[in-house]
């Protein structure tokens, strides 16, 4: 005897594994081009570089006690203000400790009275430091 099968299509399973084959092709192409545009949006911070300085009051200087490997003045940038004005030094090189700020000549023009130096790091928009240096 001969058994009819009616209703049965042998040809749709292979159809709707091609779905699922296309569905998976679909979110394995969603998650790497996630990956990729997230990686490229993420912002790349630079690390603060460690320096110190030490004021020197009754010489009127700033000198670089410490500083790290391969930090460069080019990234570091310098604001000397009085209570009437302001102005920006720049240095150029790499920064050694030695290096010092002489208050009465290295600013261009020299500000006069209670000083203010602040050193901040561009690449990562920190502060490395802020001093007072009064009767220049």
């Amino acid at each position: 005897m001969k058994i009819l099968r009616k209703g049965i299509n042998l040809n749709a399973v292979s159809a709707i594994i091609g779905v699922i084959i296309m569905v998976a092709i679909t979110i394995a192409m969603a998650a790497v081009a996630y990956t990729y545009f997230t990686g490229m949006t993420r912002e790349q911070k630079k690390e603060t570089p460690a320096i110190s300085f030490t004021p020197s009051a009754t010489e009127k200087t700033i000198t670089v006690a410490t500083a790290d490997i391969d930090t460069n003045w080019n990234d570091i940038n310098i604001t000397i203000s009085n209570a009437t004005s302001f102005t920006y030094l720049t240095k150029t090189g790499m920064v050694n400790a030695g290096d010092t700020i002489h208050l009465l000549t290295d600013p261009n023009p020299v500000l006069r009275g209670t000083v203010t130096v602040t050193f901040k790091h561009i690449l990562s928009n920190s502060l490395l430091g802020s001093y007072t240096i009064e009767n220049v």
